[in-house]
């Protein structure tokens, strides 16, 4: 999780902005990883795909009880706004489903499906 962001931040210059949402995003990543990253992340590719709508971002984050302020709070807080780069939104928007992918399957145990009918398959079935 903490390299993948490191880089997306880097393939499209996005590490020289200091200070900014996706530098304060990756110290919270960096520091300290949980579900809550997953609904940023969402938040952030309707923020994209809506070519850099706020209330697109925030909305969604509401939805899972994630306001300004708790935002605000997190030990690496994210105090900054998304910015909206149109030159790389398609760029940035296929590298954050993949990296969504990758929190989820953290996270939210996207894949315990897959391990459950791995672990299946390896029962005796006797």
């Amino acid at each position: 999780i903490r390299d993948y962001i490191l880089v997306i931040m880097q393939k499209y210059q996005l590490k020289k902005r200091k200070g900014d949402f996706m530098e304060q995003w990756h110290q919270k990543l960096h520091n300290n990883t949980t579900p809550d990253d997953i609904y940023i992340c969402e938040a952030y590719l309707r923020f994209l795909r809506s070519d850099g709508n706020l209330d697109e971002f925030y909305n969604h984050l509401e939805e899972h009880s994630i306001t300004r302020e708790r935002l605000q709070t997190f030990e690496r807080p994210i105090i900054q706004e998304p910015i909206f780069f149109p030159s790389i939104k398609n760029g940035l928007i296929n590298e954050f489903e993949h990296y969504l992918q990758i929190l989820k399957n953290v996270h939210a145990g996207a894949d315990l499906e897959k391990c459950v009918d791995e672990a299946a398959s390896c029962l005796d079935s006797g």
